[in-house]
């Protein structure tokens, strides 16, 4: 696993941590949110993110 994938899921599990000790709407986990939200956006490539849109305009509702 990458160093970025490993900082990735780092911060997904203390935010899932934090969830539930102090709730979803905290402010501790909303912070933890926006900052995973933030890595994301950095470290996953634009042609990944397209894939990820086009593979789920096909999915079946």
């Amino acid at each position: 696993m990458k160093l970025v994938e490993l900082a990735v899921e780092k911060k997904r599990s203390q935010m899932i941590q934090t969830a539930f000790k102090t709730g979803l709407t905290s402010v501790e986990t909303v912070r933890l949110s926006q900052e995973l939200d933030e890595m994301l956006n950095v470290f996953i490539p634009p042609h990944l993110e397209e894939k990820h849109i086009n593979q789920s305009q096909f999915k079946k509702k």
